[in-house]
């Protein structure tokens, strides 16, 4: 990604340029989203662009761009995913979506921020499948924060060394959903034990008021 065409939006458009810039480019652009955030992070490191500011609009453009996939999802899930499933390459990306669904179930939305081609398809199934709003922003919304706030940071930092950020894209990328993947995983076992704790109190509870109760 040319760093000159980001600065060139924004001149031209302000950062409301910018906005619909990622908002519509995940649909248009043929561009990794990763290479445009990081862009945007590299130009903001050189002070073309307001670090916060731009952070900002990034994030409020790939969460209108995400919510927008949910809503089409709603509206014309059921004859968008029979077009999409005739053609090879979105049969396969439907698939493994599919089998992330199934095994973590709304959760799948935030770990699908980290997967290309997941990241897109994901919402739409979920908004097809009529996952309630309140449940797809949750975890759609958070991931994209984390998501954003990573790539951002990595352009900020290390932008200028993008060539072999991108060769070992795939394999930064794997290390992030493992570490997501594995604190979902803690999180869900403290919880369930937390839950187990709470039935084992509450039974030890009703037991002794009952041998009270006898031996009364």
């Amino acid at each position: 990604m040319d760093l000159d065409l980001v600065i060139n939006v924004i001149e031209e458009n302000g950062y409301m340029g910018l906005f619909f810039w990622l908002w519509f480019g995940i649909f248009i652009i043929p561009v990794p989203n990763e290479v445009l955030l990081m862009t945007v992070g590299l130009a903001s490191s050189m002070g073309s662009l307001d670090p916060y500011l731009a952070f900002l609009v990034s994030y409020l453009g790939i969460s209108t761009a995400f919510t927008s996939i949910y809503l089409v999802g709603r509206i014309i899930g059921r004859r968008l995913l029979r077009f999409l499933e005739k053609r090879k390459r979105f049969a396969d990306t439907i698939e493994s979506s599919m089998k992330m669904m199934d095994k973590y179930h709304a959760f799948s939305l935030f770990l699908s921020c980290f997967v290309p081609g997941a990241r897109n398809l994901v919402p739409l199934l979920y908004g097809f499948s009529r996952l309630s709003f309140k449940t797809f922003a949750v975890f759609a919304y958070s991931g994209a924060f984390i998501w954003v706030l990573t790539v951002y940071m990595i352009g900020y930092l290390f932008g200028d060394k993008m060539d072999a950020i991108m060769k070992y894209n795939k394999e930064m990328w794997l290390l992030v959903i493992i570490a997501a993947a594995a604190a979902a995983g803690i999180f869900v076992f403290k919880k369930k034990k937390m839950k187990n704790e709470g039935i084992e109190s509450a039974l030890g509870t009703e037991s002794g008021i009952y041998q009270e109760r006898q031996q009364k």
